[in-house]
């Protein structure tokens, strides 16, 4: 290596060798800065309107059951347009979203509010995850994953709190137009280098089926299960346990701060060997989802969020080294995502549909528990 190199700062070099990698996460970080102020309280939102646990559970399932049918349309955007441009338009999609959900105590239709929800995420994550898994390193996929993860987290730090106060002081609604012009905002750094298109290539319902292994499609069921709850409903029970939308603001910020500390080192770990990293994940995060019926006082309820936040990682994050890592030998990478799309979907349906029709906190949390240690069957995967 040239002496002169030798004496540039790591993370100078680094950002000169990750130009794509690191306006992701610039963009990355702004995107989430903006959602954490608003997502955990949506479905707050949703039942301070008169939604019952039945209709948030419904809206969510028109979200993903569009979410998944305008995917592989979505994919066609990356070789006519461009990567970076449809990540913005899926963005501009998002803002136009919280416009509606602002006006829905004026009216606006639920499930129109759902379905453009829908199509933002599809459109967003269909070139998201592609642009990922085109920059990653390999060998490094954990590693950069776990940055990924601590960006979205550092951004998420202060947001669920300053969230919550925006609400209470003021209303959700200025708190949707803040949110839309951080949004705005965070379009602008994917632009500093030039965009790519990603070649068209055809894909076949048997395509998707083989285009990974059956280990990894019942771990993505098991993914969409744990989301959906970890991510609408566990708030939404928070809430309704301490009746304070600044109760929740607070666990959730401090949770993400302590959590940020942790992940790099689980990122490190996963990166020399993932299965272990994942099987003790496994084994300590479930006991998380029968804690979760016992801890009801906010010490409690906050010590639970710590440790479920940091044993998800434990499964998370080899989780996702082994979806990226393979995607970089996929043949068809479009082939590669819609498998994990379409069985996500199953999982979060499953889940959604158990949801609307039980309506009980405590069998969610149950069947969580159970379900966490399928993801055990990974540990088969070559």
């Amino acid at each position: 290596m040239p002496h002169t190199i030798s004496h540039t700062p790591e993370f100078l070099m680094t950002y000169l060798r990750d130009r794509e990698l690191n306006e992701l996460y610039v963009s990355v970080f702004l995107k989430t800065l903006a959602q954490s102020l608003i997502t955990v309280f949506i479905p707050v939102y949703l039942v301070i309107l008169g939604f019952t646990i039945f209709d948030v559970s419904l809206y969510y399932l028109i979200y993903f059951m569009i979410f998944a049918a305008v995917m592989p349309f979505a994919m066609l955007l990356h070789s006519r347009f461009g990567i970076k441009k449809t990540l913005a338009l899926g963005t501009f999609i998002l803002i136009f979203y919280y416009y509606l959900l602002g006006s829905l105590e004026s009216g606006s239709s639920y499930y129109l509010i759902a379905v453009v929800f829908g199509i933002s995420s599809a459109v967003y994550y269909s070139a998201f995850h592609v642009e990922f898994a085109k920059f990653t390193k390999k060998g490094k996929e954990a590693s950069e994953f776990s940055v990924l993860m601590i960006v979205a987290i550092l951004a998420g730090v202060l947001g669920p709190l300053m969230g919550s106060l925006i609400i209470t002081e003021i209303s959700f609604i200025f708190l949707f137009k803040l949110v839309a012009v951080i949004l705005f905002i965070s379009i602008i750094p994917l632009f500093y280098t030039k965009d790519f298109t990603i070649p068209f290539e055809k894909y076949s319902i048997k395509g998707i089926v083989e285009s990974d292994t059956k280990e990894k499609a019942i771990g993505y069921w098991i993914a969409g299960i744990l989301v959906i709850v970890s991510l609408y409903f566990w708030p939404l029970f928070i809430y309704l346990t301490l009746n304070n939308v600044v109760s929740l603001g607070i666990i959730v910020s401090f949770t993400s701060l302590l959590t940020v500390l942790i992940i790099a080192y689980i990122g490190r770990l996963t990166d020399k060997d993932k299965k272990s990293v994942l099987k003790v994940g496994v084994i300590l995060h479930a006991p998380s989802w029968l804690f979760r019926i016992f801890l009801l006082s906010p010490v409690g309820i906050f010590f639970i969020n710590f440790y479920g936040s940091i044993t998800s990682c434990m499964i998370d994050i080899p989780f996702n080294k082994m979806v990226y890592s393979r995607a970089k030998k996929s043949k068809n990478i479009l082939n590669y995502f819609l498998f994990r799309e379409f069985n996500l979907m199953i999982g979060r349906v499953a889940i959604l549909a158990f949801v609307m029709f039980v309506q009980s906190f405590v069998w969610m949390f149950v069947i969580c528990f159970f379900a966490t240690f399928v993801y055990l069957v990974l540990l088969r995967e070559k």
